[in-house]
């Protein structure tokens, strides 16, 4: 067996970029800017993996990628049970910022991000 085959086998930790089509509109992970993520690199023998990524496409376009193992919530229903899924979301700006508050993303990376929807709470009134 060649080195190539023996490390592929070894290894099963892959990462793929996903792409998917909604409404008309080609979404695209390695295209678009990484945000936040939350979670590990999945792999997809631990059920219970769960990593999500928030990406922003060249419109303005907030999605996150959810990939988890066999007992998460993106898990797939296959005829004999579920295993390892992934998914694109479609966010508006405001939920995108309710999912980084929720993951407790870097709150650099959320100012940087949402300064227009983040009220100062230190402001004198």
């Amino acid at each position: 067996m060649g080195l190539g085959l023996t490390l592929l086998n070894q290894c099963r930790l892959i990462v793929f970029a996903m792409q998917r089509i909604i409404d008309r509109k080609v979404y695209y992970t390695a295209s678009a800017e990484r945000i936040a993520k939350h979670g590990a690199i999945v792999d997809k023998g631990d059920f219970h993996a769960l990593a999500e990524t928030l990406y922003k496409d060249s419109n303005g376009e907030y999605f996150l990628h959810c990939q988890g193992g066999a007992a998460t919530e993106y898990a797939e229903q296959t005829s004999n049970g579920t295993t390892y899924g992934e998914t694109l979301e479609l966010l508006t700006k405001e939920e995108a910022l309710d999912w980084c508050e929720k993951r407790a993303a870097s709150s650099e990376i959320v100012l940087e991000e949402f300064a227009d929807l983040i009220e100062n709470g230190n402001a004198a009134e």
